[in-house]
């Protein structure tokens, strides 16, 4: 089976130490208005993971729990317009 393409290759750097700490990918959608593609990942990110993805080009960004969504943190790719996320 092959993986999807991920649009990203700083973010696709990411998901690799993020499966490398435990990690997978839950699913990876496209279509968003700010963004091309989001990287949903299954579990909250570790912090060995999370110290070497903080090394890439990336914005870090945080979401707080809303009635309709799950608080999340993530890495933006703002020139590809990828992102990865992770449940808190």
């Amino acid at each position: 089976m092959n993986s999807p393409m991920i649009y990203s290759d700083v973010i696709a750097k990411a998901v690799q130490f993020a499966i490398a700490d435990g990690n997978e990918v839950a699913e990876i959608s496209d279509g968003w208005t700010k963004v091309r593609q989001v990287v949903h990942m299954r579990k909250p990110l570790k912090n060995a993971a999370k110290e070497e993805i903080a090394h890439l080009k990336l914005r870090h960004w945080t979401t707080e729990q809303t009635p309709h969504n799950k608080a999340e943190e993530g890495f933006s790719d703002d020139i590809e317009k990828v992102a990865i996320t992770f449940p808190r």
